[in-house]
């Protein structure tokens, strides 16, 4: 019987060794010094830009940087214990503008809350201001029971060393039901530091 696929494949293969093909490297350049070489040179391609356009227009991730750190919240009362500490990431633009967000884990009295953030950060030589809106789960103290409570926070803080390598914030929460069932009612203050 006569297979149309196999003699069409074995006429290819058998054809295969009179046909050639020609590489122009990534730009378009060849290692012939033909005449025909100058030619190519002088000749845009508008297909092929990657190149081109990385040169001139660098990619996103050239203009910002990935930004890690954490901030720590506590007090120094023995009557009252707590602990706070918010691992962030995000990215930084130009080491002036922040945005980011992360999660946060306390410790209020013996009493476990948790939560999520999200901020953005404007950094003016050493002092920064930062908008955050932060969701935390807690024990609510009029409901007596757990329960979600969010805000928007502002605050205003100071940078220690280059680049943003630590901080220090105080704030004020706008919302007066989340600083009701905070341990420092709307006041906010915290010490962070980048890695």
């Amino acid at each position: 019987m006569f297979q149309p696929k196999g003699f069409t494949v074995f006429i290819l293969f058998l054809v295969s060794q009179f046909c050639y093909g020609q590489y122009d490297g990534v730009n378009g350049e060849t290692t012939d010094t033909r005449q025909s070489v100058p030619l190519q040179k002088t000749s845009k391609n508008n297909n092929d830009t990657l190149i081109d356009d990385y040169e001139e227009k660098p990619s996103i991730m050239d203009i910002i940087s990935v930004y890690k750190g954490i901030e720590i919240a506590t007090n120094g009362s023995q009557n009252l214990l707590f602990l706070s500490l918010d691992p962030q990431a995000g990215v930084s633009l130009n080491e002036r503008l922040f945005l980011g967000g992360g999660v946060n884990l306390a410790i209020n009295n013996a009493s476990a809350m948790g939560g999520v953030f999200g901020f953005s950060r404007l950094s003016i030589n050493k002092i920064f201001f930062q908008a955050e809106y932060r969701s935390v789960n807690t024990f609510l103290i009029e409901e007596q029971k757990r329960g979600w409570v969010s805000s928007p926070i502002v605050m205003v803080g100071f940078v220690y060393g280059e680049d943003m390598a630590s901080w220090a914030s105080i704030g004020l929460s706008t919302n007066s039901e989340f600083s009701r069932n905070m341990p420092f009612g709307a006041l906010t203050y915290r010490f962070g530091i980048r890695f």
